[in-house]
Parts: C-alpha cells; structure tokens; sequence
C-alpha cells in the first residue's frame, strides 16, 4: 500500500536505488511458464562479479542470518495469533515461511536530497525520503542504516533524520535500534491471513533536514522480504481488514496471484 495509492509519487522513483536477489536460491524453478508470469520471484540471480565479486557471498550470508532469526520472530508471532483463532499448526506463519523460495533481499541505497523539491505540507516533510507505504509480504527484517557523506561513512547529522512508524493507535514513532541488531515489521499478507491480530507496519523515511546536514547525505540499508512461495494458497478470513477492493471474503488466493492484484492496482502491471 503506497501513500498516495499510486507509484507516481516523486520520492518513489527518483530516491532510491535498489539491487535485489534472493539470497537462498539462486535459481528458485527452471519452469518457463513460471519465471516469465512471475519473474520478480522466480527469476535467477544475477551478481556482477566482475566489477564487485565479494557482494554475492556478503548478500546472502546477511540475508540468510535475517530470514534465520525471522523465523524465530514467526513463531512467536504465531503463539500470539494461536491465542485468539483456530489455524492448524502447518498454517502458521513461521511454517509457510520456512517453506518458500520466494524470500527476496533488497540492497537499498538512498541518494541525497534536494530539501527545496520535497517540502510538504502533510506531516511535516517526515515521508520525504521515502512515502507512507506497508509491506505486502510476510515480515521484512531491516539492518540499521548507513549514512555516508563523500563515500566516508558519517553519524547522520540530524537526529530527526530516518525511519518512521506508526502504531495501532496511529502513533508516530521514530524507530531506533544499533549497528548489531535487526528490526522486523509486519507485512500486510501477515494481517490479512490473521484477521487483523497482527498489523502491517506503516514506514516511510525522513531525510535529513538543513542545507548543511543534508548536503551530500547518501542512506543505505539492507531489507529482506519474508513472504510465501508463489504457489502458497492464502486463505483469506471472512473480514478483511484491507484491499477489500481486491480481496473476496472467504476467498482463496495464491501468493502470486495476490501479488498480481497489487501490481494490477499500483502500478497497472499484471507480472
């Protein structure tokens, strides 16, 4: 879910840069028919090891460590789920994850801004790194960010600067946590499938604030998406609690068809 309801939004195409790969299978099928309906998930790597030979084996060591403890993180999640709805134990969340080939890491590189283009009127300007958007997966798990000025790894200079979320009672809340440790959020096919128990997390990014701080200011971070495999059959509850536009009650979808209704809508592709 984008903050405006469409991709067209300035900071989404013009604030970032992004390398991605699944950092367990590099070659999740060798079907055709699949790879070419589905080719964000189904596609096979591609690492540039010519001009940077040691990100294949970084990527998916860090990759495989977030998705390790994240499975952790879906277990609990699943004790907490299992204290209000009747799943069956192979139709939790830490099950289908472990399951899936779909798991998807992103490197996330954030160029610096010019503070003139993106001043706002709504929230201050905190989405103006990156717009108000959830999750459509399962739980992302997030390295702390690097801040960079010059190619020389720096303190961010404004402590307002980085990522927001909101809470269940709509809170703003600046998220804070260390070089060593791992933040993990919701994503929306998690509340969907447990009848809003769990929430997704709504995110963005602030960009430092100031002509001096904010001059030459680069972000990077690393995120990995934990979904299902694109054949996981997701059955939707009697109440959904968002895409109801999208989503019937009481229907059955799988993972890549869900995904191909979001698609549809925010961007108008169907693959």
């Amino acid at each position: 879910m984008l903050e405006s309801g469409k991709p067209g939004k300035l900071s989404f195409y013009t604030l970032k840069g992004s390398f991605y790969a699944n950092p367990v299978l590099d070659a999740p099928t060798t079907d055709k028919s699949l790879i070419q309906r589905y080719p964000s998930y189904c596609g096979r790597n591609i690492w540039p090891n010519s001009a940077l030979p040691e990100l294949e084996v970084a990527f998916k060591s860090l990759g495989q460590m977030i998705l390790i403890v994240g499975l952790m993180v879906a277990y609990h999640c699943d004790q907490y789920v299992s204290k209000g709805t009747q799943n069956r134990a192979d139709e939790g969340l830490q099950q289908t994850l472990l399951h899936s080939r779909c798991h998807k890491g992103r490197l996330l590189y954030y160029f610096p801004t010019q503070q003139s283009a993106f001043a706002k009127k709504d929230d201050d300007g905190i989405s103006s790194w990156c717009g108000w958007h959830t999750d459509h997966g399962s739980l992302t798990g997030l390295t702390c960010a690097m801040y960079l000025r010059d190619g020389e790894q720096i303190p961010c200079p404004d402590s307002a600067a980085g990522l927001y979320i909101k809470s269940r009672t709509d809170q703003l809340v600046k998220v804070v946590y260390g070089e060593d440790e791992i933040a993990y959020q919701i994503g929306e096919t998690t509340e969907i499938l447990s009848g809003g128990y769990l929430c997704a997390t709504p995110h963005c990014v602030r960009a430092a604030r100031g002509e001096k701080e904010a001059s030459g200011l680069e972000r990077s971070t690393f995120a990995l998406f934990m979904q299902p495999d694109w054949d996981e059959i997701l059955k939707f509850p009697e109440n959904v609690h968002i895409h109801q536009e999208l989503i019937k009650s009481n229907c059955s979808l799988t993972f890549g068809e869900y995904t191909e209704k979001l698609l549809d809508k925010y961007y108008h592709l169907r693959s």
